[in-house]
């Protein structure tokens, strides 16, 4: 199960030259499209270093759905 992005909360926050999301995640899995974060689920490791660095708290990796 990917990271799931609560559109409602995200503020899309500045990074450097992106969202702080984008930025950080190892796997590239994060990007903005149409104006909004978007999670490829099949390249999300589920690491949740995204929902460490979002000040909206609007990335949630459902724990009862991580696979490793």
């Amino acid at each position: 199960m990917a990271a799931q992005v609560d559109p409602q909360k995200c503020t899309k926050c500045g990074g450097v030259v992106q969202p702080l999301c984008v930025e950080v995640c190892p796997d590239e899995a994060i990007r903005v499209q149409e104006d909004r974060i978007v999670v490829t689920e099949f390249l999300c490791e589920d690491c949740n270093e995204c929902g460490f660095v979002c000040p909206d708290r609007a990335i949630k990796i459902p724990l009862d759905k991580v696979t490793f």
